[in-house]
């Protein structure tokens, strides 16, 4: 199988990558910028792949001639969507249409996986049980909203110009190489610092008493490596633990690893408006159609992607 991800310079596209390599997959590692790490392997090559300039997506797809596509390049996050969300909505939305245009003409038998987030269910959250894929959309940030017209349009096309296309849900995950501006990530730079010496020893927090989904980086990889290899029925599946897990009940796993006391301290400019308290996915369907379930402990996780950080720094 030959498979070309794209994003492949991101936290998930770099993990997915290796992971692939490690299996003698050819990869071809897109991305719009040189990556920080060349591709490793025999069987591994790097592309440029800007979905703000559609001529290099169809000449990836020229040159590498994939089997599958895994689609992660994307704005990821939502604070900047909130600060651009123009760029937001070209990147992640207009973006995968040109994607699927190449791939119309380009490689119309491959699987086309497209990442979308759990964002995408929104308000659905406030329903207080596990959400489903059939659970309704009401998103809350341009970039849910993003995703969410994505996955629709990239069905909807998928679905006229036959070509096999999963769009996957992803719930919170993390792990080793995240950037800050996610959870455990901002949690764990704090320690880090703390343990260095470089600010106080208390913690910066928001709200602690939500509830949320994690997954641990290499379980979500596992998960998109499945779809791709398995081809199940096209459509959308959610990629999640199904355990919710109060932010607090992380923190004190970290805290209890870190070399030094620290205390916590609340930051209401941390807290976000309508926060939805309870937030859990179901990976029903995902485990049905490929077998797959979370292999990795968030504790064991948590550990790991603390080392990581204690080592990059």
């Amino acid at each position: 199988m030959r498979v070309l991800v794209t994003g492949a310079g991101g936290f998930v596209g770099a993990k997915l990558t290796e992971a692939l390599a490690r299996r003698n997959v050819a990869v071809g590692a897109a991305s719009a910028r040189p990556l920080s790490h060349p591709p490793h392997g025999a069987n591994t090559i790097g592309l440029e792949l800007d979905l703000l300039r559609p001529e290099t997506i169809r000449q990836a797809l020229r040159t590498f001639r994939p089997d599958a596509v895994v689609h992660l390049a994307a704005q990821s996050t939502v604070s900047e969507s909130w600060e651009r969300p123009d760029v937001t909505i070209r990147t992640n939305t207009l973006g995968t249409i040109e994607l699927l245009k190449a791939l119309k003409d380009e490689a119309p038998g491959a699987v086309v996986l497209t990442a979308g987030s759990s964002e995408e269910y929104g308000a659905s959250g406030m329903l207080g049980i596990p959400l489903t894929e059939e659970a309704p959309c009401m998103p809350q940030n341009p970039y849910a909203v993003s995703k969410y017209a994505a996955g629709q349009i990239a069905l909807q096309f998928a679905r006229k110009q036959r070509l096999h296309l999963i769009h996957v849900r992803p719930f919170n995950h993390f792990g080793p190489g995240q950037k800050r501006g996610f959870v455990v990530a901002d949690f764990i730079s704090q320690i880090v610092a703390i343990e260095r010496g470089l600010r106080e020893p208390v913690m910066s927090v928001g709200d602690l008493s939500a509830e949320r989904d994690f997954t641990y980086v290499d379980d979500v990889v596992e998960a998109y490596i499945q779809l791709i290899e398995r081809k199940p029925d096209p459509g959308i599946y959610n990629v999640c633990s199904g355990i919710p897990r109060t932010i607090e009940s992380l923190l004190t796993l970290l805290l209890r690893q870190s070399s030094v006391p620290i205390g916590v301290r609340r930051d209401e400019s941390k807290r976000r408006p309508a926060e939805v308290k309870l937030f859990v996915g179901s990976a029903a369907k995902l485990a049905a159609a490929t077998g797959w379930i979370p292999a990795t402990k968030v504790e064991a996780g948590l550990t790991e992607t603390l080392q990581w950080w204690r080592l990059h720094f």
